[in-house]
C-alpha cells in the first residue's frame, strides 16, 4: 500500500516493526522532503518530512528478513509493499474460532495439560 506520509522525524529508508506473533510491519520511505508544520499567524511552523510511503505486512514466513536483507533488494521490496493490500477483516465465524481455539489453550494451561 503506498500513501504519502508527514512525519516529525526524517524517517529511515526501511523500518521493519517485529511483532509478538512472529509477524512484521515493513515500512519503506523515499522522495523525502523536509518542510514546516503550518503555523497560525505570527509563529514560525516547526519541522516536518514529507515522503512517499509504502507498507506491508509480512508474515512468519519472512520472519528472517533484516533490515539489510530488504535494503540490499530494495526495488524488488517497494514493488511488493506499493502492490501489498491489506486483507479483509475475519468473519464472524473465524472470529468465533479463533475465541474458541483461544479459550481451549487456557483450559489446557489451566489445568496443566490435563484434559478438562
Amino acid at each position: 500500500m503506498k500513501y504519502t506520509e508527514t512525519l516529525d522525524h526524517a524517517p529511515a529508508a526501511v523500518e521493519l516493526e517485529q511483532l509478538p506473533d512472529g509477524t512484521a510491519w515493513l515500512r519503506l520511505h523515499k522522495d523525502v522532503v523536509q518542510g514546516k508544520t503550518e503555523a497560525p499567524e505570527g509563529e514560525e511552523g516547526g519541522p516536518c518530512w514529507t515522503a512517499t510511503t509504502a507498507v506491508a505486512q509480512l508474515g512468519t514466513d519472512r520472519a528472517a528478513e533484516t533490515v539489510e536483507s530488504i535494503t540490499a533488494n530494495l526495488d524488488d521490496w517497494w514493488t511488493y509493499a506499493e502492490a501489498w493490500e491489506e486483507q479483509p477483516p475475519m468473519t464472524l465465524n473465524q472470529r468465533m474460532d479463533a475465541v474458541e481455539t483461544a479459550l481451549a489453550d487456557i483450559v489446557y494451561i489451566m489445568t496443566g495439560g490435563a484434559e478438562a
